[in-house]
């Protein structure tokens, strides 16, 4: 059994707690400041120890952290994990700035620890199925990429005016928190991106300081173009991925994978890898699966979940995408 300390016990860090003891693998403890918060989860799990804390904690006695904090908070958890010979799990995005990134992967290094960043869509079924089929050469080369994810977002966060989105410096917003995974995707697919645009506002959601919708551009290395449309008021949920190769289309709706070869307007394949599954329980089988994969990573198995390095780069194209549109123009990924 790995001994796991969960930072954070607020919304994510309970689907954490929940995939965490699914695996049957670990002992968990939690630091969390709110005592509410605390007696919540006690009542709710198995939990051996709860600090208000992290300062109270013997970071001796843990094999793993897991880092669900603020993003605004995440540099400083980091640290301190990596400073005490503790790997750990961060949850996206990275960080709110550049500030101390490169610190913390050298500390990460240096004292040669595993760190992943937990984009929890390389998780799902449908997902690995996707790259599988890209990597198999089933479209060809890979030319262009269109991704529309938008939803009625109080809908699901009807206390989005008062939580961590309603804040650029928290990590809110339609870029920061939701675009930030696809850019991840499209890195873990595709690779290196190399020039970005976008257009953003606040067009509907009101009592907030980020945007609730953008347009971002991307060019890789490769040559391959992509973009990625976020709007988070519209009222049907959309999350539709379509990679346009020179040999067919792979389209992804939700759970739904299609692929299609010719003009016919019909998709020759198609398969549905949620089978009637309640989307909300798929959703926390993800985390399911991504503490399995963390585990493994531990224990030196393979584990191909966004690395800190991943997780910079996507940083650089978050950050590029809003000064893109601050300043009228492409700009480069150094």
């Amino acid at each position: 059994m790995k001994n796991v300390l969960i930072i954070g016990a607020g919304g994510i860090g309970r689907r954490h707690i929940k995939g965490y003891l699914s695996t049957k693998r670990t002992s968990l403890s939690i630091v969390e400041p709110d005592d509410e918060k605390i007696n919540s989860i006690q009542k709710e799990f198995s939990i051996d120890r709860a600090y208000t804390s992290i300062e109270q904690v013997n970071l001796n006695q843990f094999d793993l952290a897991v880092i669900c904090s603020p993003a605004n908070m995440h540099v400083e958890a980091m640290k301190i994990c990596a400073q005490n010979n503790l790997s750990f799990m961060v949850e996206k995005p990275l960080s709110t700035s550049m500030e101390g990134i490169d610190e913390i992967i050298q500390l990460v290094e240096k004292n040669n620890l595993f760190a992943r960043v937990g984009y929890t869509r390389r998780n799902s079924y449908v997902s690995r199925a996707l790259k599988d089929q890209i990597d198999n050469n089933k479209v060809g080369d890979v030319k262009l990429v269109y991704i529309n994810s938008s939803q009625e977002f109080p809908k699901y966060r009807p206390d989005y005016q008062t939580i961590y989105y309603a804040y650029p410096e928290m990590g809110g917003g339609a870029i920061l928190d939701a675009a930030t995974h696809m850019i991840d995707q499209l890195i873990w697919i595709i690779g290196k991106p190399k020039h970005v645009s976008c257009m953003f506002d606040r067009l509907v959601l009101k009592g907030t300081n980020t945007e609730d919708t953008c347009f971002i551009n991307i060019r890789f290395d490769n040559g391959i173009m992509a973009n990625i449309t976020v709007n988070q008021f519209q009222k049907p949920n959309v999350n539709s991925y379509e990679f346009i190769g020179t040999k067919g289309n792979l389209k992804l709706d939700h759970s739904i994978l299609r692929f299609a070869d010719d003009d016919s307007g019909k998709w020759k394949e198609e398969k549905d890898y949620m089978q009637g599954q309640d989307p909300m329980e798929v959703h926390q089988n993800n985390f399911l699966l991504q503490a399995e994969r963390i585990l493994d990573g531990l224990e030196g198995k393979e584990c191909d979940l966004a690395t800190l390095e991943e997780a910079k780069l996507n940083l650089k194209v978050v950050f590029a995408a809003k000064q893109s549109w601050q300043e009228k123009k492409i700009i480069p990924i150094e």
